[in-house]
């Protein structure tokens, strides 16, 4: 568990973190709370007159009733908070950003590594990245940046074109990328992605992963280009030294894209099969079931972030198909078989033996896919078996979708079997749509105010789910579409707790 700051170890860090659950700033010392803060906020001295920050000192202190306070500044409010309430150590964060219809999230790690897993289509992602980096300012060194796209829909990574290419000319400071991870797929203008290899009596796309992690480089019709093929390649302009690199898990090892003593990035999927062609063995990624949709989508990047006790997983969209092959791949059994043979027998004894093996490729496939937070998969489609729900067997789900596309999604049946399949007798489900319950964009009629500065509050604030967690504890939160004074404490977001029980082995879940 994190210990609370000193005065002389924040003096030589600069900075700290608000401690768990929350913390409120207050205008004076054992004052009503006027600003609202997250476990794992950044917390800095007060600015100069010149805009510097000054440094903790004696002249920032305070003691009152036993108890020292600290003159602070987070979230561009200054005032006075406990000592006691400050930590040294940065936390794992996760912001799954409202981007309307799509996935788009911010992972920082405790080593301070940015992460962007899908980017949404619009420019969302983009203002979000500009008003927490205050990129409109110049000065000041960024951090790094990976880029993970999860597969090649527009709803996961168009958003990133606004990031890859040249800032305008407003914009004084640029992210810089430094890696983009992909799951080796392109899809161009009337391509079918290939299924025309054979093996066994399966069918795979007919492009090759190679060695190299290269773009797989499947040609639609009169070689036509894809906005997915410019992006990438495009994006060498704006950062030469990028390196782009297909991603996947091979069965019996361990892939990481990011392993440092506090957190792990593990690659759970794609998984490609070795099959022979011509006498020589290639991997190839299978072609699932009906269309194309489904074996893109079905190809996600996978990802389990693992921090301490904790376990989040990064679902894209995957798909029943993908599902149920997945868990095949994990148990080495059938999956797919065994449910056929489920719905097909009459007799109650085997359908006894035959449930009881589906049980246990489930409770084989936990080992994998169980986490306390999870990404549901293709923004709640109906799209994804009740065996796969029960394997992630999840305490918090968080559903990224929009208001205006024509899935219904989050559907109905998925929200149900989500809070079926998950853990705890009050599981939680969080929904970027539901969050905001405002318009995208507000226009204010003002003189002073910007309408772009307006768009970039409603993304950073409503309708984004915000994780913070050291492995043991965690926090939850949605910001309240209006604040609220609880004691004469002003509340500013709605904060659900996650805390490691020793004598359970997990975690549960309070408000």
């Amino acid at each position: 568990m994190p210990v609370p700051a000193t005065l002389s170890t924040l003096s030589t860090q600069g900075h700290g973190f608000a401690v768990f659950p929350e913390v409120r700033i207050c205008r004076v010392p054992n004052g009503k709370g006027f600003q609202h803060l997250l476990f794992g906020d950044y917390i800095t001295p007060p600015k100069k007159s010149d805009g510097s920050y000054s440094r903790w000192g004696e002249d920032s202190t305070q003691e009152v009733n036993g108890e020292t306070w600290l003159k602070v500044r987070s979230r561009q409010e200054e005032g006075w908070i406990r000592l006691s309430e400050i930590q040294t150590q940065r936390l794992l964060e996760v912001n799954f950003v409202d981007i309307g219809q799509g996935d788009g999230c911010h992972l920082v790690t405790p080593s301070d590594e940015h992460f962007i897993i899908d980017a949404g289509e619009g420019d969302n992602m983009y203002r979000f990245l500009r008003w927490r980096f205050n990129l409109s300012q110049s000065g000041g060194q960024l951090p790094k940046f990976t880029a993970i796209i999860s597969h090649p829909d527009e709803d996961h990574y168009k958003g990133l074109n606004l990031l890859l290419a040249q800032p305008p000319a407003n914009q004084k400071r640029q992210i810089r990328f430094d890696e983009v991870f992909h799951n080796t797929i392109i899809q161009r203008a009337g391509s079918t992605l290939g299924k025309s290899t054979s093996f066994n009596g399966v069918n795979y796309l007919s492009e090759f992963i190679d060695t190299q992690a290269k773009l797989v480089d499947v040609l639609g019709k009169d070689g036509a280009k894809s906005n997915y093929e410019k992006l990438l390649k495009g994006s060498l302009n704006t950062f030469p030294n990028l390196s782009i690199k297909g991603i996947w898990k091979d069965m019996g090892q361990e892939t990481l894209i990011y392993d440092d003593p506090l957190l792990r990035l593990e690659v759970l999927a794609p998984i490609p099969e070795t099959i022979e062609v011509d006498g020589v063995k290639q991997k190839a990624l299978r072609w699932f079931a009906d269309d194309v949709g489904k074996t893109k989508n079905g190809h996600s990047v996978v990802l389990a972030a693992r921090i301490g006790k904790m376990k989040i997983l990064l679902g894209g969209d995957l798909n029943s198909k993908s599902a149920d092959y997945l868990m095949s791949r994990y148990s080495g059994k059938n999956v797919e078989l065994v449910k056929k043979k489920i719905a097909l027998s009459n007799d109650e004894q085997e359908l006894v033996e035959l449930r009881s093996e589906l049980q246990e490729i489930i409770n084989e496939n936990r080992t994998y896919f169980q986490s306390e937070v999870a990404k549901a998969c293709h923004h709640g489609s109906h799209d994804i078996t009740n065996e796969f729900l029960q394997a992630v067997n999840p305490i918090a789900t968080i559903i990224s979708s929009g208001d205006e596309e024509s899935f219904c999604h989050p559907r109905p049946e998925t929200l149900g079997a989500i809070g079926k399949f998950s853990r705890g007798e009050r599981p939680l489900i969080y929904s970027t749509e539901l969050a905001r319950s405002s318009p995208e964009y507000i226009t204010l009629q003002t003189k002073n105010l910007k309408t772009d500065t307006v768009k970039q509050r409603i993304v950073s604030t409503y309708g984004m789910i915000t994780l913070r967690t050291d492995g043991e504890t965690a926090v939850i939160a949605q910001k309240l579409e209006k604040p609220r004074s609880s004691f004469g404490d002003i509340t500013k977001w709605q904060i659900d707790k996650l805390i490691w029980n020793d004598e359970r082995g997990e975690f549960i879940s309070k408000k």
